[in-house]
């Protein structure tokens, strides 16, 4: 299964502790791996709202449904933040 997503506001090595606590470990520097999923990310084009300017990071998130349904449900949890 993949999953792809964007999100905006959020520092890429946010993104990647939060996976490396979910089980993840750092494969290479744009990807983490954990026991069945991986999740790839790249930087994406800003995003413009007024005079506010926001960094954009598209993840792709690939594994068994229902492995990578448990852990995106809990790096959703860590996603919801201030400012994120």
């Amino acid at each position: 299964m993949r999953v792809e997503r964007e999100y905006h506001g959020v520092p890429l090595w946010v993104m990647r502790d939060y996976l490396i606590e979910l089980g993840g470990t750092m494969i290479g520097e744009d990807c983490v791996r954990g026991e069945g999923w991986s999740a790839t990310f790249r930087e994406g084009e800003p995003v413009t709202l007024g005079v506010l300017r926001f960094g954009t990071i598209q993840g792709d998130f690939d594994g068994d449904a229902v492995v990578l349904n448990r852990v995106l449900a809990a790096f959703d949890l860590k996603m919801i933040r201030a400012g994120g």
